[in-house]
């Protein structure tokens, strides 16, 4: 696993999230001390009086809620500053990393190697989608990942596939 992956886990871990039925806003907001509140505003986060928040818009679909939540939870945890006040490129630099955080926060790979996942890919997207409660697009994007940074290298190895060479 690489760092993101093994900081997940160990966060799950700690806060007792072991299993995807207790991937669920309200639970995580609540073991990490983080407030949550819904609003017909656009979902953000925010640290007000050294407090926590994230606000997530209450028309959202549900199966966009838990990738939100996950999106806006790295901007808790790793993000400072007002977006408003960044240079746009330091904000897009912070939206590419909450994208990728979101990916693994809201599938965590710990969960997904504990999975049977089927071997038809669309109906690994569909089992993806209903336990994790997440979109067909974010579903499809995770398993891709999962595939390629995880099955693929396993199959390469198994097959002894040539290692690079070393030189001096």
């Amino acid at each position: 696993m690489n760092h993101l992956e093994d900081y997940i886990s160990n966060l799950y871990q700690t806060i007792g999230i072991r299993v995807p039925e207790e991937l669920v806003c309200e639970n995580l907001s609540s073991k990490l001390n983080i407030g949550l509140y819904y609003w017909d505003e656009k979902s953000q986060a925010a640290t007000i009086h050294n407090k926590p928040f994230i606000f997530l818009n209450l028309h959202m679909l549900p199966n966009f809620r838990w990738q939100i939540f996950c999106h806006e939870l790295c901007h808790i945890l790793f993000h400072a500053g007002d977006q408003m006040q960044l240079p746009s490129s330091f904000v897009e630099y912070q939206e590419r990393k909450a994208n990728n955080f979101a990916l693994h926060a809201a599938v965590p790979t710990f969960m997904l190697k504990e999975m049977d996942l089927p071997d038809d890919y669309f109906a690994a997207v569909r089992v993806l989608q209903d336990t994790f409660s997440i979109s067909l697009t974010f579903a499809c994007k995770r398993l891709d990942h999962y595939i390629n940074n995880h099955i693929i290298p396993l199959h390469k190895t198994a097959l002894g596939a040539p290692k690079l060479a070393h030189h001096d």
